[in-house]
């Protein structure tokens, strides 16, 4: 029996193994790498058994794939690597015929199979090489040539195992030798060529471990005929074949072989060999194979002979002089040991070449041989390698300098650029050359190098640079005396960064270091711009380390001032301000030049930076420099002549200061108008210490070049390249502008004597003539400046301007807004040039103010509205973001000033009468564009005028425009943009004020005034309708109280006028007050009018009125005005609405109201159905009762009245919503008595969601209580769609009733008495909505009122027999609920008809149909366990264990969770009365499903597993087994279920072991389960059980049968499947 048993076993595992086999080949990578694994681990304990059985499935009739067999072979040849210990004789045997077999059998180069195969048997020949050996030489016999992949392995093999193969090798090459003549097909070459170069290989290492090896006596000598015979076929023959792999190949063997040919043979092959091998160059073979074996016969040659090489070096090095491999390199080290000059010369000329990549390849090689041959070796040739080095610095190509790099490098580290008899001319043009490297290259037109190689050139440059300038102290003197005159000159500013990390370091180390200040003046010219590249914190570090004079005095600053700009640079990097950097600067040289006191010094500094200005004469000429480069270096000019000017303010000599002036002109470059103004700037810092000197050159250019015109002003090179007239233009600009300058600059005392006759009579007459637009903007500028020179607060003197008038005349006359776009930039100039020139003595008259004023207004205002667009969302570019928007703006802030100034003149109710009668137009413009900006200026106008007025007998004392000017504003305080209406309340108050103050009011007074509207200013720029509403009343209240009563009429007329405003919000607010009176007659008539006229009235104040009439009717008259109101035709019209609103601030009335629309509700059905049933029409007159009180309840005034009637209310509107869930509106209203049909169709109607409609308005009637939680709580609800089904209906009430418990408690018992009567409604989704109301209830705990409690349950327990599933399955929730919340003691006395009820639940005919009502009843029966726990249960445990067990595999996951916590619950409950083997039946039938669901896609069945394993686990009489579970199966622990239930099932095998045969079918029975993750993990847990079976249980379960099951899952479409039932397969003969 035993036998026959062993016997079926070892079939099985024939079967399995060739099952396995069969699946090597799966489509999935996954299934196929698992295959492998099993075989693998198969192999561990039956190697033998897998070996054999890959020879049979390889050897069957049916052939499979190659690939398919190539797997297999891979499998096989790690099996005899890994277990070759273990694998019996026989199997040896066997696999070495089967693989050399199969290696063999196809004449033809089948790679896939045939090397695999080898590899099996060089695996086998590691250890056993004898028999693979000898199996092989029985294939190879003299005479005949062998298949290919015999010489092959044997080549293989002795690359493995070079002491097995050497001993045979003589008679090895003794067969094969002869055969090379008579190969002919390329495969065997290849072959024959790899086991000959392979065989050689194999004797060098077989006679360098002599002392190691099992037969000593063997040596090269023994083998000297049969290489040389190898050799000679080799090279003879075979060398030539068109076959470029079998090149290859002889090429390879060649290379070994040569390397032990005797003396002799190399003496006499060198020379052909490298013969033969340079004319393959030649050929579509690959170099590196030709260079590689070309080293080996070139490194033997040189051993045994030098001179044999030397007739070939020069075919050689023109040869490899066109390669480029790492085995060249090798070539020419042997080259260079042994003829060095030669090899020197060939490279020398290589230089000389004018292919770009050959001089690269001469300079790496040269680098190569610099950097790893020994000192001695080249060093002869350096001087000549030196001097063409030196020629090829001026290439263009980049990679050319990019190796030229390299070897400058090389040259430097070994000391030969500073040998004077190597390199005469010294290092400096060599490390000028490796600088140029390191700024940006201009790389020639089709050349392939892209920015990122540039990029990577230029760091690798500048690296290098540092390197030479930290590592070589041998140069450093040389590096300082280059970097510092690259660093003064332009031509390096790409390289300044790394030019002063070098300075910067070799600074720090030289101890005796000169004045540098031409460097001092460099450093301030590049700190002009700190940032590119962040180069000033360089620039100070250098700056730190040099001296800018021999006076010490400069040190205090320089330890002060250095440190303070270094740490504003580090702080302000990303919020840079170039102003304020630069004033910093300005500062930090004037400190140095007040402390130094040298004159001396001054002028060395001047001198240094005329030089440097020199060098900016014109940045075109720098190179090639983009548009950012352009503007950093016009940025360093401009600073470098401000510099300048400063210094020449500390300089005495007159001679120096005049040839400064002249260069500072003679380097302005006209065509470029930022120069002109910094040249100009720096003429009037000039004019600070030498203003006359500055005025006597300004007139002489007047004088000579200007007004002669002759020829005298071309000695100023600025002229040579413009045309002449563009150049007089230009010059005369820059005049004007330097006067400019000098009035801000020079001391007033000296201009004013002058500035009249010398400046202003020029620019006068330039403005005059003046063509261009740039001279117009210039000269207005200079007018200003000398308009502000000739301030009483400067003007010392008191000189008066003679022609004032005319003078502002002709700056006035410039204010040109209809003549182009480019005039609008005048307007900032224009407007404060005239206000300072109105500054000077005397006052201008009342008729030039006026002209001036209205000029300003109507340009600025009107190109307000041309240029401007008002973007409220974008604070920053609030006017816009068009071109000319800031010239605009800023002149809207010139033209305040203007005004400003006008009224302090003349400050009077005349002056600001004038003032705002000029500006009233533009504050009721259509555009806001323009009423900003002129609010803004009435705001500033009467801020002005209140703050200065004063009372005296010679000054009014009264002011008659408060009202005129209150009626301009109110219109403004609600106009549609915040910002007028904020202007507009401030200017409101000032009005007040400045009439409280004529009134005789206190300055004091204007605190009350302001507090009064504080709260108006606050909130004014709010959009909020309402609030502006009140806010608006307010103003109107605080103005009736403060105006004065004979202002009343004026302010009412004006606001007449103000109806017609342009903005209705304007209007509005600007509407008198409407009292409807006397309307009490005919109200259905006035009524019907009343409402028809509602929509055409776009006044709001008018529209109250109405709405305000409206409700006194219904107050005389509620049912008739309610009646009308509600037939208005669905939905109700914002006018309707705003009626019902109305009407909910009269609560006496809202009380009848809701009286009325409550009876209409519940004496009508709230829907209808039609088609059988498939369409609900809500009914038309409970609808609009729910309308209109969706309106009312908009008013949250109304809390006392809705918390009264809040049961009767609350219960309504939740049968309401309940109702029109799934419903539509209907389409048809009331028709007329007139209308021949009964009806009229409403189409509106359909846009109506009844059941949104309802919740809203419960939403609204729960606000109105005040019961926050409530309302919000529906907001999430408020897309109820009428298609919705009542699930989010259950969500609603569930909340409702949840916030209820908590909000409104006591409420509890009128609401369940009056929902109470809809328990037995004919609709369905009331009694639903009554059913969930009062399950909710039992969730909540309700109340301590027993009565009430019991009345729920008794209610609930009663709709068990409804009709209705929803019904049922929301009772067996509340039922759930309870047992969960409620006593205990009353849960006890009720527990039977619950355990009924539950029990009927699990009594089911159609799982699909009743499966929510089973879910219920299962959850609802677990928590009544869990509640219960000493409650005797016995009679319905096995029952309802029995019923649900259907359901543990059922698809809806909630049936799975409920019904797996369930099992648990009931075994919970289990007591010493329970019928205990009945049940630990129930619980060994599903222990298997419960591990199963473990991996379950649900985590909560999951979880809901792992507690009821838990649960059963101390019945199943196994404290191991329960120790585990209870220790391994956390809820919320991630559970490695592999591992898992590989563990348990070995320690069940311990305890459990005669459950194994039942537990091993049951897992079979999962095989065919619809889950992936089940059958999966099925096919895992069969296999572990089986291989677990005690000997005695294994005769109770068919291998067969397990083994045939789980084999037809190899099959499965899911690979997670299959690879589950490979690892199963593999368990079933693993133990």
């Amino acid at each position: 029996m035993n036998g026959t048993n062993r016997g079926n076993a070892e079939t099985q595992l024939q079967v399995a193994v060739g099952m396995l086999l069969q699946s090597v080949a799966d489509k999935s990578t996954v299934v196929a790498e698992t295959v492998n694994g099993s075989l693998r681990k198969l192999s561990e304990k039956h190697p033998n058994q897998v070996l054999n059985s890959c020879c049979c499935f390889c050897r069957k009739p049916t052939k499979p794939s190659a690939d398919h067999v190539a797997a297999i072979l891979k499998i096989m040849e790690c099996v005899c690597s890994e277990h070759i210990v273990n694998i019996d004789g026989n199997t040896i045997l066997t696999t070495i015929e089967f693989s050399l077999q199969l290696m063999i059998e196809n004449i033809h180069l089948e790679p896939l199979v045939q090397m695999p195969a080898s590899g099996i048997l060089v695996a086998l020949g590691r250890e056993h090489y004898i028999q693979v050996v000898d199996a092989l030489l029985n294939k190879l016999e003299a005479g005949v040539i062998p298949h290919h992949m015999i010489p092959h392995t044997l080549g293989s093999l002795s690359n493995a195992n070079a002491n097995g193969v050497v001993p045979y090798l003589k008679n090895i090459l003794n067969i094969i030798l002869p055969l090379l003549g008579g190969i002919r097909t390329d495969p065997l070459k290849q072959s024959f060529s790899f086991a000959l170069g392979s065989f050689c290989d194999a004797l060098t290492e077989y006679v360098s471990n002599n002392d190691h090896v099992p037969d000593n006596t063997i040596t090269l000598e023994n083998f000297t005929v049969e290489i040389g015979m190898a050799y000679d076929v080799l090279f003879s023959s075979w060398l030539h074949s068109r076959e470029t792999k079998v090149v290859h190949s002889v090429l390879d063997a060649i290379a070994s072989i040569f390397a032990i040919l005797n003396v002799d043979k190399v003496t006499q092959q060198t020379s052909r060999a490298i013969q033969t091998l340079i004319s393959l160059y030649k050929k579509n073979i690959d170099a590196y194979y030709i260079t590689k074996c070309l080293g080996a016969v070139i490194q033997k040659a040189a051993t045994v002979n030098g001179t044999l090489l030397e007739p070939l070096l020069p075919n050689m090095l023109n040869t490899l002089a066109d390669l480029s491999h790492s085995e060249v390199l090798r070539c020419y080290e042997c080259f260079a040991l042994h003829f060095t000059d030669s090899t020197i010369d060939q490279l020398v000329m290589q230089l000389k070449n004018n292919n770009d990549k050959e001089r690269i390849k001469a300079l790496l090689v040269i680098t190569h041989l610099i950097s790893y041959s020994g000192e001695q070796t080249i060093k002869g040739g350096f001087k000549d390698i030196i001097k063409h080095l030196s020629e090829m610095l001026n290439d263009n190509n980049i990679r050319v300098k990019k190796a030229l790099v390299k070897i400058i490098v090389a040259f430097s580290c070994k000391k030969v650029l500073l040998n004077k008899d190597i390199n005469p001319d010294g290092p400096e043009k060599y490390m000028e050359f490796i600088l140029k490297m390191c700024c940006k290259q201009v790389v020639p037109k089709n050349c392939d190098i892209d920015a990122q190689e540039l990029q990577d050139i230029q760091k690798s440059a500048d690296n290098t640079l540092y390197m030479l300038s930290t590592s070589v102290p041998e140069l450093e003197n040389t590096l300082w005396n280059l970097f510092i005159f690259c660093f003064l000159g332009p031509g390096y500013d790409d390289a300044i960064v790394i030019l002063l990390r070098c300075l910067t370091h070799l600074a720090s180390k030289r101890e005796n270091t000169k004045s540098c200040e031409a460097a001092f003046v460099r450093c301030l010219t590049l700190l002009a711009n700190p940032l590119p590249n962040l180069r000033g914190t360089y620039l100070l570090n250098f700056l730190k380390n040099i001296k800018p004079c021999d006076v010490n005095s400069y040190k205090n600053v320089w330890d002060t001032k250095i440190p303070q700009l270094l740490k504003y640079l580090e702080q302000n990097y990303d919020n840079f301000s170039l102003v304020e950097w630069h004033d910093l600067l300005f500062d930090f040289l004037n400190i140095i030049l007040e402390n130094i006191k040298n004159d001396s010094f001054y002028e060395i500094v001047v001198y240094k930076a005329r030089k440097q200005l020199g060098v900016y004469y014109n940045i075109r000429t720098l190179g090639n420099v983009n548009n950012n480069e352009s503007s950093t270096k016009q940025t360093e000019k401009h600073f470098l002549l401000k510099c300048l000017a400063i210094t020449l303010c500390y300089l005495k000599d007159k001679e120096t200061v005049l040839q400064t002036l002249d260069n500072i002109l003679v380097n302005v470059k006209l065509t470029d108008y930022s120069e002109l103004h910094t040249c100009a700037e720096a003429i009037g810092i000039c004019s600070r210490t030498h203003l006359q000197l500055v005025l006597d050159k300004l007139a002489g250019i007047r004088k000579d070049v200007i007004t002669k015109k002759s020829s005298k002003f071309l000695h100023f090179t600025f002229m040579k390249d413009q045309k002449h007239e563009m150049g007089i233009e230009r010059l005369r600009y820059t005049i004007i502008y330097s006067y400019s300058e000098v009035c801000n600059e020079a001391p007033a005392e000296k201009l004013l004597r002058t500035v009249e006759a010398e400046i202003l009579d020029y620019v006068v007459n330039e403005l005059t003539n003046a063509k261009d637009f740039a001279i117009r903007r210039v000269c207005l500028r200079a007018i200003h400046s000398i308009a502000d020179a000739m301030h009483p607060n400067r003007n010392i003197l008191h000189i008066r301007m003679n022609d004032r008038d005319k003078v502002i005349q002709l700056v006035a006359s410039q204010m040109l807004l209809h003549s182009g776009p480019e005039y609008i930039e005048l307007f900032p100039l224009i407007i404060p040039s005239v206000t300072a020139l109105i500054r000077l003595p005397a006052q201008i008259e009342s008729i030039e103010r006026i002209k001036l004023v209205k000029l300003f207004f109507d340009n600025v205002y009107n190109a307000s509205a041309i240029y401007c667009k008002i973007n409220p969302e974008n604070p920053d570019n609030y006017y816009g973001d068009l071109k000319l928007v800031p010239y605009v703006t800023k002149s809207f802030a010139e033209l305040n000033q203007f005004v400003q100034e006008l009224l302090l003149q003349n400050l009077s109710p005349a002056t600001l009468d004038e003032i705002v009668t000029l500006l009233e137009p533009w504050l009721a413009k259509r555009k806001a564009e323009q009423r900003l900006p002129a609010a803004e200026t009435l705001r500033l106008v009467l801020q002005t005028y209140l703050d200065n007025m004063k009372f005296a007998y010679d000054c009014p004392t009264s002011f008659s425009q408060t009202g005129f000017l209150l009626a301009k504003v109110v219109p403004r305080c609600t106009d549609p943009n915040k910002n007028i209406r904020k202007v507009a309340v401030e200017c409101l108050c000032l009005v007040l004020c400045i009439a409280a103050r004529y009134e005789g009011h206190m300055r004091d007074h204007d605190k009350i005034l302001s507090n009064a509207l504080q709260h108006v200013q606050q909130q004014i720029e709010s959009d909020d309708p309402k609030l502006l509403y009140n806010l608006t009343s307010d103003v109107a209240h605080i103005v009736c109280l403060n105006l004065p009563q004979f202002q009343l009429i004026h302010f009412v007329d004006g606001l007449s006028d103000a109806l017609l405003d342009c903005e209705s919000s304007s209007s509005n607010g600007s509407s008198v007050v409407l009292n409807v009176t006397e309307l009490q007659n005919h109200v259905t008539y006035i009524l019907n009018k009343l409402l028809k006229a509602l929509n055409k009235i776009q006044c709001s104040r008018t529209k109250s009125s109405t709405l305000r009439a409206i409700l006194n009717l219904a107050t005389h008259h509620c049912k008739t005005v309610g009646g009308i109101l509600l037939a208005q035709p669905l939905p109700f019209d914002s006018s309707i609405c705003e009626c019902w609103s109305v009407l909910s601030t009269d609560l006496t009335l809202v009380a009848d109201l809701l009286d009325q629309l409550k009876k209409i509700i519940k004496s009508s059905p709230l829907y209808e159905e039609q088609g059988n049933g498939e369409i609900r029409l809500t009914s038309l007159a409970p609808l609009q009762a729910v309308c209109a009180l969706h309106e009312l309840l908009k008013n949250t005034q109304l809390k006392d009245l809705c918390v009264q009637q809040f049961p009767e209310i609350f219960s309504i509107l939740l049968v309401c919503l309940a109702s029109y869930i799934g419903t539509s509106a209907p389409a048809t209203r009331n028709g007329d008595k007139k209308e021949k049909f009964g009806y009229i169709l409403n189409r509106d109607a359909y846009k109506l969601n009844p059941a949104k409609i309802a919740l809203d308005t419960l939403r609204l009637f729960l606000t109105c209580c005040e019961f926050q939680k409530m309302a919000a709580c529906l907001l999430f609800y408020n897309n109820l769609d009428a298609n919705d089904d009542c699930a989010t209906f259950i969500q609603v009430v569930e909340t409702l009733v949840e916030n209820i418990c908590e909000e409104n408690p006591q409420s509890l018992s009128w609401l369940v008495a009056c929902l109470g009567p809809h328990i037995r409604a004919d609709l369905e989704p009331q009694r639903v909505a009554v059913v969930a109301f009062f399950t909710y209830l039992l969730k909540q705990r309700a109340s301590e009122q027993t009565v009430l409690i019991e009345n729920l349950l008794e209610m609930i327990l009663d709709v068990q027999m409804d009709q209705s599933c929803a019904v049922r399955k929301i009772g067996l929730q509340g039922l759930g609920y309870a047992a969960e919340n409620l006593n205990v003691d009353l849960i006890t006395r009720h527990c039977n008809p619950i355990l009924s009820v539950l029990m009927n639940s699990l009594d089911y005919n159609n799982i699909g149909n009743e499966s929510e009502v089973i879910l219920e009843g299962m959850l609802s029966f677990s928590k009544l366990l869990t509640t219960l726990e000493g409650y005797k249960f016995s009679s319905f445990q096995v029952t309802a264990a029995v019923r649900i067990k259907p359901l543990l595999g059922q698809e809806d996951v909630n049936l799975r969770r409920a019904s797996f916590r369930l099992l648990g619950d009931l075994t919970q409950s289990l007591n010493s009365e329970a019928n205990l083997e009945a049940f630990k039946e129930q619980i060994q039938g599903n222990m298997i499903t419960l591990l199963l669901h473990l991996c379950d896609p649900d985590i909560y069945v999951v979880k809901a597993c792992k507690f009821t394993l838990r649960k059963i686990g101390p019945y199943l009489e196994s404290p191991k087994v329960n120790s585990m579970i209870q220790e391994h199966l956390i809820d919320e622990a991630n559970l490695h279920f592999s591992d898992f239930v590989r563990d348990l099932i070995k320690i069940m095998a311990e305890e459990l072991q005669d459950l194994f045969p039942l537990l091993v079918m049951t897992s079979l029975s999962y095989l065919k389960s619809q889950w992936v993750e089940i059958r999966s993990n099925a096919a895992l847990i069969a296999g572990l059980l089986y291989s677990q079976l005690s000997f005695d249980n294994k005769h109770r379960v068919s291998l067969d049968i397990v083994c045939d099951r789980l084999m037809r899952l190899l099959h499965d479409e899911h690979e997670d499947v299959r690879m589950r039932a490979v690892q199963a397969v593999s368990y079933l003969f693993l133990d």
